[in-house]
């Protein structure tokens, strides 16, 4: 029989709770077999949503209990598919005069009133010190192209992960969308659609606004992390240039790839018996992601001693039109002529596999978002010419994705180094179980975010970002690292974030843009404790 006292402990004897309720650990245990009962993903990720609107303690208790199996969900893959039908499971508005910000609609008629929207939102957010927000136009969501205010998916699911994956207090995290239109003409002409029904804004309106946007949030949040995200490649770079050196900000298309791919490289180099000089790297896709990734991991060779020049002779790219170079007749966009093949005798190639053959790279790298482009033919050949192929298709979602972790293992004859944007399962092959590497920005901008809401850094250089790729690659356990992993197991994501925040803490120490100086005296014992200690735990947030 169920005493008074239970009931108390349980819900409200005789009133809108039943008996038993029970504990947070049974709710979260009661979420999962809910969740589990669901037979369709965009049904559980709105499930996901709805728990995180209603009672966020049980839903981060639920995701960070179940990383492997809830991440997926509430990031890449099924992210994509929610953003697409936004519009479609975005909840009614909570109309109470009352009721906290949980997201900020920024749209291009409000230009002339964004101070005051900005300045009246810190009456309205759950808590008056902002740490992080994630802000996207929706230009270019995932592989998926303009998605328009549907990037509001990307900007809340990449914030449920910074307090997952990195213990970020959920009440200082805001998701931000700056609906300045879309060229998707299916959204245009949908009557159900929420955003703003025009043509998107000029890239130079554009600019305006966000520089408006970085001016009033900084006077208003001083002290808060502006993550870009999904921005299209006209405008993601000359953004990030114009802001990076004023603002506490990064994009994590282009920083934030950069990094989890580096990490992975410098793992995969260090396994394929190559010296790093002798490194031969194919990148298909010359857009943000691809161009940030391979500046990242050209700026990595500069620091180990490779002269630039050198470097960047170890870089080809390739896009819709073929391999990148000075002379094939185009007007190159300024994001591409950095790694750029510069010999007035550059064969003309028009196709992937012809540009493969002609470079015989040890490492082929997709972030193309066209899926299937890593033909057979293609892989073979990287595995006859490489003892070790290094074979990332880092495209999301899965179907954008330009091999299977399948298909990679069977063409190299399983001797590939693998690593996906989105997940994979293991595949057996030749009786020995193979695992894939998930090369997704989640390892990083957690971590990254972490350590630099800690020291309440006034810029984020690029060395922080490389500080972060580092200690990402030297997180791997002795187990880890005897199944030939190339990142960590998701399971310890909170661990990894802890070590990255430091390294991230001592990079912005070095390079003196911490403002939170406090944290300089402590040894790295002290430091990670600091760390751990500042890290939000739903379960322990309530008690």
């Amino acid at each position: 029989m169920v005493s008074i006292n239970d009931k108390h402990t349980t819900g409200l004897a005789g009133g809108a709770q039943p008996c038993h309720v029970g504990s947070n650990e049974m709710q979260v245990e009661r979420a999962l077999a809910r969740l589990r009962s669901i037979p369709g993903d965009l049904e559980k990720y709105t499930f996901l949503a709805g728990l995180k609107e209603r009672n966020e303690t049980i839903f981060y208790a639920l995701v960070g209990g179940n990383m492997k199996e809830c991440t997926p969900l509430i990031y890449t893959p099924v992210i994509g598919l929610a953003c697409q039908n936004f519009s479609l499971i975005h909840p009614a508005p909570n109309t109470a005069s009352n009721a906290p910000a949980s997201a900020l609609y920024l749209s291009a008629p409000d230009l002339d009133n964004l101070p005051q929207i900005i300045k009246d939102l810190k009456t309205r957010l759950p808590k008056e010190e902002m740490e992080i927000c994630v802000v996207t136009d929706g230009s270019r969501v995932l592989g998926l192209g303009d998605l328009g205010v549907g990037g509001m998916g990307i900007s809340m699911g990449k914030l449920s992960l910074y307090v997952a994956a990195g213990g970020v207090n959920p009440k200082a995290t805001l998701p931000i969308v700056l609906d300045l239109g879309t060229d998707n003409e299916r959204l245009l002409a949908d009557p159900l659609y929420v955003g703003l029904r025009q043509r998107r804004m000029a890239d130079a309106e554009a600019e305006e606004f966000v520089a408006v946007f970085m001016k009033e949030m900084h006077k208003n949040f001083p002290n808060i992390i502006i993550q870009f995200e999904d921005f299209h490649t006209t405008l993601a770079f000359p953004v990030l240039a114009k802001h990076r050196d004023v603002y506490p900000c990064f994009n994590d298309d282009i920083q934030g790839t950069g990094a989890v791919v580096l990490a992975g490289a410098i793992r995969a180099f260090a396994l394929n018996g190559k010296a790093l000089k002798d490194q031969k790297i194919l990148f298909f896709g010359a857009g943000s992601s691809g161009v940030g990734v391979a500046e990242t991991i050209c700026r990595y060779f500069v620091l180990n001693g490779i002269s630039e020049q050198d470097a960047k002779n170890m870089f080809w790219l390739v896009d819709s039109k073929g391999l990148v170079s000075n002379n094939r007749g185009d007007t190159l966009p300024e994001h591409k002529r950095f790694l750029a093949r510069t010999s007035p005798n550059e064969p003309i190639l028009k196709t992937l596999e012809s540009v493969v053959r002609h470079v015989r790279p040890t490492a082929l790298l997709g972030l193309s978002t066209v899926g299937g482009t890593f033909t057979k033919e293609i892989l073979q050949f990287m595995a006859e010419i490489n003892e070790k192929p290094i074979v990332f298709a880092l495209s999301n979602p899965v179907a954008q994705a330009e091999c299977t972790f399948e298909e990679a293992v069977e063409g190299t004859g399983g001797t590939v180094m693998y690593a996906s944007g989105s997940p994979f399962d293991p595949v057996v092959y030749q009786e020995k179980l193979r695992e894939p590497g998930q090369g997704n920005n989640m390892y990083i901008f957690p971590g990254l975010g972490l350590g630099a809401i800690l020291a309440q850094v006034k810029t984020i250089p690029e060395e922080m970002v490389h500080a972060s790729a580092q200690a990402l690659a030297t997180s791997l356990t002795a187990d880890e690292q005897y199944r030939n992993l190339l990142y960590p197991d998701v399971t310890r994501i909170r661990e990894v974030s802890i070590r990255i925040a430091v390294g991230v803490i001592r990079s912005a120490q070095k390079l003196n843009v911490d403002k939170n100086e406090k944290l300089r005296s402590m040894s790295d014992e002290q430091l990670e404790k600091f760390v751990r200690d500042q890290m939000y735990h739903p379960l322990l947030a309530v008690k």
